[in-house]
């Protein structure tokens, strides 16, 4: 509809220039100093830059569609199914590569958040397998670019967020204590970054609750430990005193 638009308000205003020049006798023409051919370039480079940005936009989400289905079947800890899809993930943003190195201003926005959801991914994946925390080099390089990386890590923190969740849940107190300390770690090294105002520096601030919510699970697994063993306590002390209290009723 908007191009609709501006076609419509083009022709119209080539219409009035016609019928001014018609009015004017042609004279009017002469006056005109400009190159058509220039502005027509102009809009032909606009058009084509508006078809390339819309295929970046529907492909890249594509990508991050699978990327966070990967991560969904990563949690049920169906690994062949997340493979697949950060497969087919990987394969779908490295199409648009090319097209990106050409027109670098097309990288911003959806292509970068794709890959960003890509690398977390890629970084759970990776824990959940090594245990440690996947470098850029290793296999991201050839795609994710550093500030995708750093966006990627802290979505990454989220996640282990939610695995230790379920690891509480299973009264797994020493996996906790493993993202924790991994949060931990993660947030020395960015301390040492000046994000200043940016969508990076909004993702760090909330790292400090994701820590902050690890250190609250560790503490009431440890008062659960606590509270039981306390309870195993006190059953084994009260048996005995039963016991004697009935053979002096006896």
């Amino acid at each position: 509809r908007r191009r609709e638009r501006e076609r419509r308000e083009r022709m119209s205003n080539q219409d009035q220039l016609k019928r001014k020049r018609s009015d004017d006798g042609g004279e009017g023409a002469a006056g005109v100093v400009l190159n058509e051919a220039e502005f027509d370039r102009i809009r032909d480079d606009l058009r084509r830059y508006d078809e390339q940005r819309e295929r970046i936009i529907k492909t890249s989400r594509d990508v991050q569609k699978r990327s966070k289905q990967a991560i969904f079947s990563l949690h049920r800890k169906d690994f062949a199914g997340a493979k697949k899809q950060l497969d087919s993930a990987e394969e779908t943003a490295l199409s648009l590569v090319d097209l990106v190195k050409a027109e670098p201003t097309l990288r911003g926005g959806s292509f970068s958040n794709a890959l960003e959801e890509y690398a977390e991914a890629k970084l759970f994946q990776h824990y959940l397998q090594e245990g440690a925390l996947l470098s850029m080099k290793d296999s991201l390089g050839h795609l994710v670019k550093n500030e995708e990386y750093l966006g990627g890590v802290l979505d990454f923190c989220g996640e282990l967020n939610r695995f230790a969740v379920q690891r509480a849940t299973a009264r797994d107190e020493e996996k906790v204590k493993e993202c924790r300390d991994l949060v931990e770690n993660i947030m020395a090294q960015y301390l040492k970054f000046d994000f200043r105002n940016s969508g990076l520096r909004r993702k760090y601030d909330g790292l400090k609750y994701t820590l902050k919510n690890l250190e609250t699970m560790l503490y009431e697994l440890s008062l659960t430990h606590q509270g039981i063993k306390k309870t195993n306590v006190r059953k084994e002390d009260v048996a005995p005193k039963n016991s004697k209290a009935q053979e002096e009723d006896d």
